[in-house]
């Protein structure tokens, strides 16, 4: 089977044609071939009108998936109308359950302006009115009439009194009988003749009774003359109040608020009394267990979402979706010692100002905020935003405001990466109900042309705003070149082009402090090595262990049962290469191979599966004609961690082998890659870190000119490079090998030819001969050892 080796062009950066965007066009990422697909998810879910369409936008980091959704959220609201303004409003006869309205954009303000202006015009309208001429002489004259009555039936009772020898007399407790002498003049009931004395008690107590009917009929005469003179008042304050109360009517003629301004009027008659206060001094009771209220207050419009400078709905990002945040809150006032709420002091949430328009919601704050996230779904099924006070204890605040809920219409965008997606949201049957459009951001792209020339654009308007001076091509190829690294192809760039926007920006100071007016290739070289060196400590102190041979591994000499395998340690900020040592020992038995990580529950399935994988074409080969007999350990050595994955199952294979045929590995040479049961190398994954990482170890130890790496072939179109390694390459200090199957990696680990044949009959001096060998003496061990003793010796 063929053995290539990659040339020094076939590994470093890849050479890109620069296609700049036409002088007429504006990128965007949403262009790329990689962000393509999600954009037509977030048209199709902006334009379904039905519940339940909302969009969940998943994609890596960096891979400006939030600036891009925003972006494009932003320019679909812009072809829509403002939505309507929400005020809440006093409910006269539940003031603890204010009403909301939605209005027309602007309306809200307008409104709120309208009734502070009513307000202040009827204190003065209602002193003018009940102070005019007319009103003050209907007034008196009410008055004077009622008055002579009262005289008149006082007037009665003393002559009632008098004709039985009493009087009646006014003071300011009341009214009060006294008994008459001869004279006329008034005396104590114990002054007057005890012959006399019977007949007068008799008399006080009709005089009593009499005095008695007479004071209820003046209380309810009183009664009429405070209802006239109330109802004076009343039509006075009609006067004043209706034609104010119409134009506002007339005006406004959202839903509801016709009877709303019909119980506005209602109420404000029956609170005439309060206009004559001070405006900050509280004058209606309420009810509902509030203190009382001033005019302002009771009369306020909470203008909760007003659009009046809005000319399309609103995109809001809601960094921290706290239920307040969400839903909105009751605040309190200090008053009177205590904190009393109003319905003045309703505040909105998110919700509330994205009504109408797009919520954007960051996945892993909304986990942070788990609660939060139930709500949320509970507003989406019910279709309306409730403001409850979640967050107190103990018994309800009495008067509280329990405000009627808003409907709710508009689009939630939740955008994260896909781990919060598919291990969290995805799980949620609530949330396919109402999350039904997934826009998803490709990990990488064709460097093709398009997604070239939208990436150079995005690359220069980049460098440009940032640090103020140009970039060239050589530096564009550069980062170009970059994008495909982390993007792990040759033919492919990565879509977390924020990342290499980072880059861009960190040369364009470098140029600048060298006092250059562009980037160059150079100042990208720099900034991505000093990058590199920045986060490289602990890659750093891994290699000074093995130079220290605190770590085993070596890259020379020849070793039975031992081979290099080729691994990536992965910080978040920083992945390098660094090789691990795999050992083999076998020796007779049936057990076949024994994983030790499995043994000591260090290694996850996909890594017990590649030893299974092993045992499959061990026996394909091996255990055609008799069992396979033998007992292999295999391990990674100074391994004190776990061990996940399958791609060091050839040099595991490999290893095991070495051992069974006794046969030399080359220690010169790391291995890596996954195989099948046929034996085929098999692609895996951070390819030019281990390469990088074992090229490490042998410029530390010395290059001899035969160490390299040993690849599957597949992996060919991942390896980009750091240039020291290329010239390596180049100058032929170190090699990469690609293969097809583990019969390539065996010959030139032991540097003999493998010997596999489709009928099982290895020649003697090839490896698989001299493992087959070996098994064939293990299998004879056996028997023997096992085999029933001879019939006349039992």
């Amino acid at each position: 089977m063929p053995v290539s080796r990659l040339d020094a062009e076939d590994c470093g950066f890849p050479h890109f044609r620069i296609r700049s965007p036409h002088k007429d066009q504006t990128p965007k990422i949403f262009d790329f071939s990689s962000h393509y697909r999600a954009a037509e998810a977030l048209k199709f879910g902006l334009s379904m009108q039905e519940p339940g369409f909302n969009i969940f936008v998943l994609g890596l980091d960096r891979a400006g998936r939030m600036t891009a959704t925003l972006d494009y959220l932003n320019k679909a609201m812009e072809e829509r109308a403002a939505p309507d303004d929400w005020v809440y409003l006093n409910n006269f006869s539940r003031t603890n359950r204010p009403r909301p309205y939605a209005m027309a954009a602007g309306d809200g303000h307008k409104l709120m302006t309208a009734m502070e202006t009513l307000i202040s015009h009827l204190r003065e309208a209602f002193s003018s009115a009940f102070n005019a001429p007319a009103h003050l002489t209907d007034t008196q004259s009410q008055t004077e009439e009622a008055r002579a009555q009262v005289r008149e039936k006082f007037d009665a009772l003393r002559e009632y009194a008098r004709e039985r020898d009493l009087d009646v007399q006014e003071n300011e407790k009341g009214v009060m009988i006294v008994a008459l002498n001869e004279e006329g003049e008034p005396v104590s009931l114990d002054e007057i003749p005890k012959e006399r004395r019977r007949e007068a008690e008799k008399s006080f107590e009709d005089v009593a009774e009499e005095a008695r009917k007479t004071l209820l009929s003046t209380r309810d005469l009183e009664e009429q003359i405070a209802d006239t003179l109330d109802s004076l008042r009343r039509d006075a304050a009609k006067v004043v109040l209706k034609p104010r109360i119409k134009k506002l009517r007339d005006k406004f003629t959202s839903p509801g608020l016709k009877a709303w301004f019909e119980a506005l009027e209602k109420d404000i008659l029956d609170n005439i009394d309060a206009f004559e206060e001070e405006s900050d001094q509280p004058a209606i009771e309420s009810g509902d267990g509030k203190i009382p209220e001033t005019v302002d207050d009771r009369y306020a419009v909470n203008l909760l979402i007003d659009h009046s400078r809005d000319t399309h709905p609103d995109v809001v990002l809601e960094p921290s979706p706290s239920y307040d945040n969400l839903f909105g809150q009751i605040q309190y006032r200090p008053m009177g010692g205590g904190m009393h709420p109003h319905f003045s002091l309703i505040k909105p949430g998110a919700l509330h100002r994205a009504n109408g328009g797009v919520l954007v919601l960051r996945a892993e704050s909304l986990l942070e905020h788990e609660d939060s996230w139930g709500y949320l779904k509970a507003a989406l099924r019910d279709r309306e935003i409730r403001i409850e006070e979640t967050h107190k204890g103990g018994p309800p605040t009495a008067g509280a405001p329990e405000p009627r809920p808003i409907p709710l219409d508009l689009k939630v965008v939740i955008v994260g990466a896909p781990k919060f997606y598919y291990s969290f949201f995805s799980l949620d049957v609530d949330f396919r109900n109402h999350f039904r459009v997934k826009a998803d951001i490709d990990a990488d792209m064709p460097a093709a042309g398009r997604n070239i020339s939208i990436y150079t654009g995005l690359l220069r308007e980049s460098a440009l705003s940032r640090s103020g001076i140009p970039v060239d091509n050589g530096a564009i190829r550069q980062l170009l070149g970059q994008a495909a690294r982390w993007a792990g192809e040759r033919d492919k760039l990565t879509a977390q082009i924020e990342r290499v926007e980072d880059v861009g920006t960190e040369a364009g100071a470098l140029a600048k402090t060298d006092g250059r007016d562009s980037i160059r290739a150079a100042d990208v070289r720099r900034a991505i090595e000093e990058r590199r060196h920045r986060n490289s400590r602990l890659e750093d102190k891994s290699h000074e262990r093995v130079q220290r041979r605190e770590i085993l591994i070596d890259s020379y000499g020849s070793v039975a049962g031992q081979v290099n395998a080729l691994t990536v340690l992965d910080y978040g900020d920083h992945a390098f290469g660094l090789p691990a040592r795999v050992s083999a020992r076998s020796y007779v038995g049936s057990l076949g191979v024994l994983n030790i990580e499995r043994m000591v529950d260090m290694s996850g399935p996909l890594q017990q599966k590649s030893v299974m994988t092993i045992e499959g074409f061990l026996k394909s080969r091996f255990a055609q004609q008799f069992p396979l007999s033998f007992a292999c350990n295999v391990t990674f050595e100074q391994n004190y961690g776990g061990i996940e994955g399958d791609s060091a199952s050839m040099a595991e294979l490999c290893a095991i082998i070495s051992s069974i045929a006794n046969i030399p590995m080359r220690q010169n040479i790391g291995v890596t890659g996954s195989m099948n049961q046929f034996g085929e190398a098999q692609p895996v994954g951070g390819i030019s870190h281990k390469i990088e990482g074992f090229y490490r170890i042998c410029a530390d130890q010395g290059f001899t000119g035969d160490q390299g790496v040993i690849i599957p072939q597949p992996n060919a179109e991942n390896v980009v490079l750091r240039e020291e390694v290329v010239q390596a390459i180049r100058q032929g200090k170190f090699n990469i090998w690609t293969i097809e199957h583990i019969n390539d990696a065996i010959e030139l680990l032991s540097s003999m030819p493998s010997g596999d044949r489709a009928d099982g009959q290895y020649p003697a001096e090839s490896v698989y001969g001299k493992a087959m060998e070996r098994l064939r003496q293990n299998d004879i061990i056996l028997r023997d050892r096992y085999a029933y003793p001879p019939r006349g010796e039992r």
